[in-house]
């Protein structure tokens, strides 16, 4: 009785240790999949590389782009590529050393990388006064940024300064794109209609897309409100800009969005904007957090700390 209680003490715990050790390796092993990876259930972060060790690379579902994307990217210190504070990520409007002087210079002849400006581009990127943190840049008193006034960005601005977190979803007839930075949305046609000839302006644009293979779609999208600017370093577009978008899904968990601006008027040859750009799939419980410009925060922001020589009425 003594030997076979000890027995069946031992079989029960070593039923137990087996049972927990899918526990302890669950624990300990890599992820087998983004779903894998834990994010806050609310206002999620976006994970970064050393999350992914371990997953091993799967093939990218064919014609499907839907899922939670983050362009942040894995930058140490100082902003992230997403958010090009600069100008286009593939054009930045800074000096060498980025040795930008206090007032803004009067143009950009002087950057490394310069845009093919026609003369009627170069006029216009003259009127438009940035305060971000390129060459041009000026005191936020002296500016005339749209988004200082809380105007949309619209498109491609969308993406080419605030580029942070995007969920895709399809149907049959669209894709859907949901852009963190002013919970705007755009639509992108693939029901086979095309482009509009005459579009009235909108901040957005129009949308339609096509995939060129399984793992490549292209949009192209006209007729942008002239009042939006391209970046946060001012550069302008004209009602006749087109901007191609291709968006190629590398692996299962990776994407490279490329954007090309074609606008005669202000430029002398298409130029990308964005070149092989990285996208990261977040885990399917990712929670969007909010990103608004609120008039009357600005409003608020622009009374602290406004121009202190212009005193209002009466002081």
């Amino acid at each position: 009785m003594r030997t076979h209680s000890i027995s069946t003490i031992s079989a029960a715990a070593l039923i137990s240790a087996l049972a927990f050790l899918p526990t302890l390796r669950a624990q300990t092993a890599p992820p087998r999949s983004v779903d894998d990876i834990n994010v806050d259930t609310w206002n999620s972060r976006p994970l970064r590389k050393p999350a992914y060790a371990g997953i091993k690379p799967a093939p990218a579902p064919r014609r499907d782009l839907s899922g939670i994307w983050d362009a942040t990217g894995d930058a140490a210190g100082g902003a992230a590529p997403g958010v090009q504070n600069t100008g286009a990520h593939e054009y930045p409007a800074v000096l060498p050393g980025n040795n930008n002087p206090a007032g803004g210079e009067p143009d950009e002849r002087k950057i490394p990388r310069q845009l093919p400006y026609t003369p009627l581009g170069e006029a216009t990127l003259k009127a438009h006064k940035p305060t971000g943190m390129g060459v041009r840049s000026v005191a936020a008193v002296l500016g005339n940024d749209p988004l200082d006034i809380c105007d949309p960005a619209g498109f491609p601005r969308i993406e080419l300064y605030e580029f942070a977190v995007i969920e895709i979803a399809q149907t049959a007839d669209q894709v859907i794109l949901l852009n963190q930075f002013f919970r705007t949305w755009r639509t992108i046609w693939t029901d086979g209609r095309e482009l509009p000839k005459n579009p009235e302006p909108r901040f957005e644009g129009y949308s339609v897309g096509k995939w060129v293979d399984d793992y490549t779609f292209v949009v192209e999208t006209i007729g942008l409100d002239e009042r939006t600017w391209l970046d946060n370093a001012g550069r302008p577009h004209s009602s006749e800009l087109r901007v191609e978008e291709r968006f190629h899904r590398v692996d299962h968990d990776n994407m490279e969005l490329t954007v090309t601006i074609d606008d005669p008027k202000m430029y002398t040859q298409p130029w990308q904007a964005l070149n092989k750009f990285p996208l990261r799939l977040q885990p399917r419980g990712f929670d969007i957090r909010e990103v608004h410009c609120v008039p009357s925060d600005t409003a608020q922001y622009n009374n602290d700390i406004g121009d202190p020589s212009v005193a209002p009425e009466g002081k």
